[in-house]
């Protein structure tokens, strides 16, 4: 079975989302460079299956920055080297997808690479560069020039920027099929393909897990909390399954470069400060993709103190769970105590400590 691609509209939108965000690019580049790297494959004669597959390639292409955390005082020689293996590690993420086009790992793994053999990762050249993973370089590239923020451009002045690169960094064949491509002037329509369905639920833990596993600090955080939120919402008369899914979601707003410091007292002041911008970067990822943008306003809310007023109960229970993840279950009862009111809702802490005391 296969469904048309509003997938973008889940768990696999939300892989793109990440991609931008560590690649320090609009939240929805990866979804319009899906739709012009798709185009461009049909206007190159592809079959659907390869289009589907550079389709799929494209939307993920940046997510390998995931696996790559440099510490703070990392040169750029080391940064360069850790970057250089974003597309290996994307290939993989791309490959673990159940139903992905078989080529599309390889068009991740290679979509860097340059005809004149100082790409990466593998310093391929000239045809030894899959011909969907090099037409795949030239439009991230065009997209980067057309939404350059110092220097926007309109699509032909993009193109021609280009040029300086024709037989170094491009192939000058493919390039100038890519020139006449944009010069049709339908290069930025939608582009509809066929893909198998993709399990939105366990995609969405895997990406949680992934960000997670990026600081050892919070390694399996994402699924504590889920497990959790589960148990309480069944207290609290709230969906379970909703809960699950915001406690994941939560893990989007580590979708940055540096790991973030996370040694704050949880309910100290400088805590909240440091997991309101968390939060605002999860709603902001998850606003951007239409399956999840009802949970950014929770995610957004989920740092705010029950004094603040206007309390919601899902972002409320999102901030004890975050809370209590690091705490001493042995200190939770008093620490829990002196915030209820102020910090928490009284009945959500109330029905963590009733399952504390029950789990003893």
């Amino acid at each position: 079975m296969t469904v048309p691609v509003d997938l973008a509209d889940g768990a696999l939108g939300l892989y793109g989302a990440v991609g931008d965000a560590f690649a320090g690019r609009r939240l929805g580049f990866g979804r319009r460079r899906a739709a012009v790297a798709a185009r461009f494959a049909r206007r190159r004669g592809r079959d659907e299956e390869a289009v589907a597959a550079t389709w799929f390639a494209a939307l993920l292409a940046d997510v390998g920055l995931i696996a790559i955390a440099l510490p703070p005082d990392a040169g750029p020689q080391r940064r360069d080297l850790a970057h250089a293996d974003a597309p290996l590690h994307g290939a993989r993420i791309a490959a673990a997808f159940a139903g992905a086009p078989p080529a599309a790992a390889d068009i991740v793994r290679w979509h860097r690479e340059h005809d004149d053999g100082t790409g990466a990762p593998d310093r391929l050249r000239w045809d030894g560069i899959p011909a969907d993973a090099a037409a795949l370089g030239i439009v991230d590239a065009f997209l980067a020039a057309v939404e350059d923020p110092e220097q926007p451009r309109d699509a032909l002045e993009a193109v021609f920027a280009l040029e300086p690169e024709s037989g170094r960094r491009f192939a000058v064949e493919r390039l100038r099929a890519f020139r006449e491509f944009v010069q049709a002037g339908d290069w930025d329509e939608p582009c509809a393909v066929m893909l198998p369905p993709i399990d939105d639920d366990a995609a969405l833990r895997a990406l949680a897990a992934r960000i997670d596993a990026r600081d050892g600090k919070a390694d399996g955080r994402s699924e504590r909390l889920a497990a959790l939120g589960r148990r309480l919402a069944a207290r609290l008369e709230i969906d379970a399954n909703h809960i699950a899914r915001l406690a994941h979601l939560l893990a989007l707003g580590r979708a940055a470069e540096p790991v973030p410091h996370d040694d704050f007292d949880p309910f100290s002041r400088f805590a909240r400060d440091s997991r309101n911008a968390l939060a605002q970067r999860a709603a902001a990822i998850a606003g951007s993709v239409a399956g999840y943008a009802t949970d950014a306003p929770h995610l957004a809310a989920s740092a705010a103190w029950y004094e603040d007023g206007d309390a919601q109960p899902l972002a409320g229970l999102l901030g004890l769970l975050l809370a209590v993840d690091a705490l001493n279950p042995v200190d939770a009862p008093r620490r829990l105590a002196a915030a209820s009111g102020t910090q928490f809702a009284p009945e959500t802490t109330r029905a963590y400590l009733t399952l504390l005391s029950d789990d003893r």
